[in-house]
């Protein structure tokens, strides 16, 4: 475990809650006694406080930009891409494979485009459709699957509709897709074609899906 997986521990609800049963038990045996297994049960308590805890929910998206009138820099963009690139570590157990992958693949393709982020400077609607796929649209569709119990994300559904697992998917592809064309529409200096990407993604997720 790295050391922001220890400090994000640390700080989390569960261990909070363990720790709190545990030192409570440690009280009781400084108080009355427990017996020679008083250490099993500091253990134990602890176990249980954070089993029973809820889960911290994950929230991916950046806070407020500071500077350049709000508007994000190439810095804040790679910035927040390497903060998704860590959540398909930390989420890992999390996200199903063919979700990870797809995400993967939508990070590199949006590195490159970040890469050459002065291409996009005279294209400033274009631009500010990658600043929300970055900042807006993937953490989002990642983070709202991903604070979903396990079992629900996967198997339930709402109204006949699909489960959140699909949607997840879908978003994944479409995104894909248009990370994909931007791509290659700015290492060929064809702006123009991207008007209708922006215009789609814009339509796509004016409301999200995953919002059950």
């Amino acid at each position: 475990m790295g050391t922001s997986s220890v400090s994000r521990w640390l700080a989390s609800t569960k261990n909070i809650a363990g720790s709190a049963l545990g030192l409570a038990t440690l009280g009781a045996h400084v108080a009355v006694g427990l017996g020679p297994l008083w250490p099993v049960l500091v253990v134990a308590m602890y176990a249980v406080g954070a089993l029973v805890a809820p889960r911290d929910r994950v929230d991916l998206r950046p806070g407020p930009l500071h500077g350049n009138g709000g508007v994000a820099s190439a810095a804040d963009l790679t910035a927040q891409l390497a903060v998704l690139r860590r959540s398909m570590t930390s989420e890992n157990r999390r996200l199903p494979e063919e979700a990870s992958v797809r995400i993967a693949r939508i990070l590199d393709a949006l590195d490159q485009v970040v890469a050459r982020w002065t291409d996009l400077s005279e294209a400033a609607d274009q631009a500010h459709t990658v600043e929300q796929m970055i900042l807006d649209y993937l953490p989002t569709s990642i983070q709202r699957f991903v604070n979903l119990p396990r079992s629900f994300a996967i198997a339930s559904r709402v109204e006949g509709k699909k489960t959140a697992q699909d949607e997840l998917i879908e978003q994944l592809d479409i995104l894909e897709t248009e990370s994909d064309r931007i791509r290659t529409a700015l290492y060929a200096k064809d702006l123009a074609a991207l008007e209708d990407q922006s215009r789609f993604l814009r339509e796509k997720f004016g409301r999200s899906e995953l919002d059950l």
